[in-house]
């Protein structure tokens, strides 16, 4: 059987753990931590830019799906309202002038990003008509491909959700908004 070790033999054999939880050690665990946490801020946009690239990569063929049902269905269209019919014999009374046909609506979304509505497809100050807010209810009317990724929505805004900035449009407006700004399109 061993011999009982001796109180003062405790100290000495963890007197050398106590010297390695000194000063330097402490700063060595902050600078590996710190190294860590920049390595993963700096890789956040990386990764974050990924996760949205995949998103897109996803979104696409859906897209183009319904694109070319609504070219179909608005050539669909054309085509039966080009066949001609009898053609109406002349009234004697004063005819009023046709009211303009609302534009073929290829899909309807909500406003995710609160963004600008322009008059025109480009980022540009004279462009802006007024902001869109997140809830904002829309109808697609046209869609525009502009570079490689950057898409863009006619768009007649619908309903509106709560004020969130003075310049916000009303129902009824019209105009241009990026992609970016909008749920995934629904037929």
């Amino acid at each position: 059987m061993p011999p009982k070790t001796d109180p003062r033999d405790w100290e000495r054999l963890f007197e050398g753990r106590r010297r390695r939880r000194g000063p330097l050690r402490i700063v060595m665990i902050a600078l590996i931590a710190g190294i860590l946490i920049l390595g993963l801020i700096g890789s956040a946009p990386f990764v974050l830019d990924q996760i949205e690239t995949i998103l897109i990569i996803a979104r696409q063929p859906q897209i183009a799906t319904q694109t070319r049902e609504t070219r179909a269905t608005a050539q669909q269209a054309a085509t039966q309202s080009a066949i001609p019919t009898q053609p109406p014999s002349p009234s004697p009374t004063a005819t009023l002038p046709p009211a303009p046909t609302p534009a073929p609506i290829i899909g309807r979304a909500q406003v995710i990003n609160g963004g600008n509505i322009r008059s025109a497809p480009r980022v540009s100050a004279d462009t802006v008509i007024g902001q869109v807010c997140v809830g904002d209810r829309v109808e697609l009317l046209e869609e525009q491909t502009i570079g490689d990724n950057n898409r863009w929505y006619r768009l007649r805004v619908v309903a509106t959700a709560d004020d969130c900035v003075p310049q916000r449009v009303g129902a009824g407006t019209e105009g241009w908004v990026s992609a970016t700004l909008l749920s995934q399109p629904e037929p």
